[in-house]
């Protein structure tokens, strides 16, 4: 091989010889090797400081100068270079007469013409000739970068030319981009993959975990240099210790000192000093970091001169500095004094504010140190992360603020809802009580509401709803026109109308914050406030717009990115609970399995404990031990004051449970349920239906008769409109086992026409075989309808009904049953054998669903069979 430089001792002059521990870079060294049959001529490596360009140049040209089918010629540029004379040097030692003979003809003087006719005298070799012309960043005149061009351009098809260095400065590449280059390699490409990083500290003794690889990585970005500067730094101490490398360390800082700055202008070096700041930035950012002066210009020169800055993947019009420089560039603009590094951080969180990025304005903001800045960003910037679902990085960027912050109202009322936020209800309760109402009397507009929103959120996760809502009413319509805080007010305020009971004030509530979510551009308060307007039209009992709603809230939920939330998971679950309620789908339990997961992932506990009971229902008759299922029943649906839920929401599930209890066989228990269910939901029909059920399983149907008088007279109103379906179905049993068929069709018939709108069909399969056999007379015009039929066929479907009508014999003999004939005195009555009897006696049984004489007493009755 033939280099050529000028002085060997210069830092510029680096020659490509080996040194030891070298990793060889195998993926690399093909790429270039590649490249050379390509039929374009041109190879750039265009990469920082310090990438390792030299060195893999240097391997590679020992690989392909080894034969006699290749010669290298290897020239590294220095500062004062104008021309191509040591490149002509460079050619005549070359061992190849023909080559020189051509070059003896090429004129002394050096122009444009020159250099081609230089390229041209490649024509002749015998050997594939490959030039590298390393370090060409260094062209400082337009007319030698011409004469380069010109000579790159010129070489022949038997030639390579490599271009090597922190850019291509001058040297006019773009029409020769388009006419074609065989590769080129940047830092990325040049950057050392996790098993080059193991082998280069495998060469120097050090063997690194998994981790640690990862860790290098990301301190260093696989910059060759940096993984050097972290092996020297190793030697004043173990490696472990300088693993977390840091740009702003002195063996790092003297790197960048001779090697970045060294070639850079005062207005360069000062632009990236100010720049450092942010991690990452656009220019209009850099611009007002820097005084207000455009600042694309200086961007693109650092970028042709790349100083370890390069553009965000996956934000165009982002830049940003490589780790280790922007720690240096730091730690440089940190000896300029607090003040001035604090005044950058404000002027960031300014412009992250403006530009809706919360959390980098936060970020800055709680580095800035100023009380003005940090109390308004705090407050603005801090409630949108929480309305975006982001309180853990507010409790992050938060705990570390100066005390004389932490002090700041508005500041602390933050800090409590951010952590309310995830469970922890214990701040804001004890901010609310060393902090009284009457002491933010004279509080600004902003902090009383920040309170209002607080009392409203501890009294949704602690109790004492009625009590917080009676207090603030006059006041839960303002708002003071901070779109953050008052969404989260009226989030709060919605939230506490549910749990109430008062549906449409939810409703009102809930849209006003919907309205200031879509201002605030708040993804989590956004569909907080749809799944309240879904969960208010499923207590409502509107299961088809449940349906409907909730198909719009997927779409939305898509738009926003798909992001966890734990009330959209809310809304899941009841689009599949209204299939359940109508009896159309299975894997309900599952659907519930998974919200819970999802839920208990977060920070609601109280939902998830009310879907912990809505499994163990599903689970209850599959259960083994009937009274551990009992209290498991007990423990996740019976209200707690510490954890509430909707008052609507235990009317719903309240009728299903106490039925499971009657099927458990567990009396007790199923008692101090109702009781803890009129607690908290107080004596309405609802409860008064829970009372009819008991009490007609324990066959006391006088007291169920008398439960049932308020709710169906209307005197007791249900939360819930299918109680009013229980209630009928319950009136309709009570009428069978009083032997009043014909009224219990007509109680039939109302809780069908109550339920046909919604297809409640589930209540009709819990309510109990008498309801079944009832649907099966079909003694009434409400019974043969279309809704009955549906009814039938899904409990047939269920194996919960034999939907096949009696013939004429078997009426009549299931009437002489009624009236306790023997099978004899039947076969005789009817001219008959006994054993016929006894075969129309089956298939009674079989297609009543029942297996004994009382039954069929009971079901004769249900059929108005005398």
């Amino acid at each position: 091989m033939t280099s050529l430089v000028h002085d060997p001792h210069s830092a510029w002059a680096l020659m490509p010889s080996a040194v030891a521990g070298d990793v060889s870079r195998p993926r690399l060294l093909s790429r270039l090797t590649a490249a050379m049959d390509e039929p374009w001529t041109l190879t750039v490596l265009s990469a920082p400081a310090g990438t390792g360009k030299t060195r893999l140049l240097g391997q590679w040209a020992d690989v392909v100068d080894t034969g006699d089918g290749t010669a290298v010629v290897w020239w590294a540029l220095q500062r004062d270079e104008v021309d191509l004379e040591f490149l002509r040097t460079a050619l005549e030692a070359l061992d190849d007469e023909r080559v020189r003979a051509s070059l003896a003809r090429v004129a002394d003087t050096w122009s444009i013409d020159t250099a081609r006719a230089l390229a041209r005298c490649l024509r002749v070799a015998r050997r594939r000739t490959v030039i590298i012309i390393d370090d060409v960043h260094l062209v400082e005149t337009e007319q030698f970068a011409e004469m380069l061009s010109a000579f790159v351009n010129a070489v022949p098809g038997n030639a390579h030319v490599v271009l090597s260095g922190r850019g291509t400065g001058r040297i006019p590449l773009a029409r020769r981009r388009i006419a074609g280059i065989a590769l080129e390699l940047d830092a990325k490409d040049l950057a050392f993959t996790p098993a080059e990083v193991r082998s280069f500290f495998r060469a120097r003794g050090v063997s690194l975990s998994q981790g640690e690889i990862t860790s290098v990585l990301r301190r260093t970005e696989g910059w060759a240099t940096g993984l050097r500067l972290l092996e020297l730094a190793a030697h004043h101490d173990s490696f472990a210790a300088v693993l977390p490398l840091r740009g702003d360390s002195p063996t790092v800082t003297d790197y960048f000192v001779e090697e970045v700055f060294a070639d850079l202008d005062h207005e360069l070096g000062e632009f990236l000093v100010l720049t450092a700041i942010p991690e990452s930035f656009t220019p209009q950012l850099a611009s007002r970091l820097t005084g207000g002066a455009p600042a694309a210009g200086l961007i693109d020169q650092l970028l042709r001169l790349n100083v370890l800055i390069s553009r965000n993947h996956d934000e165009p019009g982002w830049y940003h500095y490589h780790p280790l420089l922007r720690e240096f560039l730091y730690s440089r603009l940190k000896e300029r004094g607090d003040a001035v590094v604090e005044s950058l951080e404000k002027k960031a969180a300014e412009w992250f504010a403006a530009e809706q990025n919360h959390r980098l304005a936060l970020a800055h903001a709680t580095r800035s140190h100023d009380a003005v800045s940090m109390s308004r960003i705090l407050r603005q910037s801090g409630m949108q992360l929480l309305l975006m679902g982001h309180a853990c990085e507010v409790i992050t960027a938060t705990a570390d603020l100066p005390r004389s912050v932490l002090t700041e109202p508005s500041v602390q009322l933050l800090i409590a809802s951010a952590r309310l936020a995830r469970g922890d209800a214990s701040t804001a309760a004890a901010l609310l009580e060393s902090s009284p109402s009457s002491s933010f009397g004279e509080a600004s507009a902003v902090v009383r509401q920040w309170r209002k929103g607080l009392e409203l959120h501890v009294a949704v996760r602690r109790g004492g709803l009625t009590d917080t809502l009676d207090r603030l009413e006059l006041v839960l319509d303002e708002v003071v026109g901070e779109a953050q805080l008052d969404t989260y007010v009226f989030l709060q305020a919605a939230m506490a109308e549910l749990y109430v009971g008062n549906l449409d004030r939810a409703g009102r509530f809930a849209r006003f914050a919907s309205d200031h979510a879509l201002t605030a551009d708040a993804a989590a308060a956004e569909l907080q406030a749809a799944a309240i307007l879904n969960t208010a039209e499923l207590f409502r009992g509107r299961m088809g717009e449940v349906l409907l709603s909730g198909a719009r809230l997927d779409q939305r939920w898509v738009e926003l990115g798909t992001p966890d939330d734990s009330f959209y998971e809310v809304t899941r679950v009841w689009r599949y609970w209204v299939p359940f309620e109508r009896m159309l789908v299975g894997d309900v339990d599952e659907t519930l399995k998974v919200a819970t997961d999802i839920i208990e992932s977060g920070a609601e506990p109280s939902i998830a404990r009310g879907l912990r009971g809505m499994l163990a229902l599903l689970g209850a008759d599959s259960a083994i031990d009937a009274h551990a299922a009992a209290i498991d029943l007990l423990d996740n649906l019976a209200p707690r004051a510490d954890m509430p839920l909707p008052v609507h929401w235990y009317a719903m599930m309240s009728a299903f449970a106490v039925r499971a209890f009657n099927r458990l066989g567990e009396r007790s228990v199923r008692d101090r349920f109702i009781v803890e269910i009129e607690k908290t939901i107080g004596s309405t029909g609802d409860v008064f239906v829970l009372r009819a059920i008991a009490a007609l399983h324990d066959q006391e149907f006088a007291r169920a008769r008398q439960a049932l008088a308020p709710v169906l007279d209307g005197s007791s109103p249900c939360l819930l409109p299918a109680s009013m379906v229980d209630a009928w179905l319950v009136a309709a049993c009570i009428e069978v086992q009083s032997g009043h068929p014909d009224q219990a069709q007509v109680s039939l018939a109302f809780a069908l026409a109550l339920a046909e709108p919604e297809e409640l069909v589930r209540r009709f399969a819990d309510a109990g075989p008498v309801v079944a056999r009832l649907l099966a007379a079909r003694a009434t015009p409400g019974s043969r309808g279309r809704f009955a039929d549906c009814v039938r066929e899904r409990l047939a479907a269920a194996g919960m009904l034999i939907d096949e009508e009696l013939t004429r014999r078997e009426r009549i003999v299931l009437s002489a049953l009624s009236r306790n004939a023997t099978l004899r005195e039947i076969a005789q009555q009817e001219f008959i054998s006994p054993n016929t009897v006894k075969t129309h006696v089956r298939n009674i049984y079989r297609k009543l669903g029942v297996s004994d004489r009382d039954g069929v007493t009971a079901a004769a009755h249900a059929l108005g069979i005398e």
